[in-house]
């Protein structure tokens, strides 16, 4: 049987965001959330 991973979990979100391998993934996951309210986007 397969669980898929939850990314609302505290431990799977900081290991998806948190390290220096997926800065890439958390730039665009900001971008995506603020998108509105920030200025420019994050780079």
């Amino acid at each position: 049987m397969h669980h898929p991973i939850d990314p609302k979990i505290d431990c799977v979100f900081k290991a998806l965001l948190g390290s220096e391998s997926n800065r890439a993934l958390l730039i665009h996951f900001l971008n995506a959330i603020l998108d509105s309210a920030l200025p420019a986007p994050i780079t």
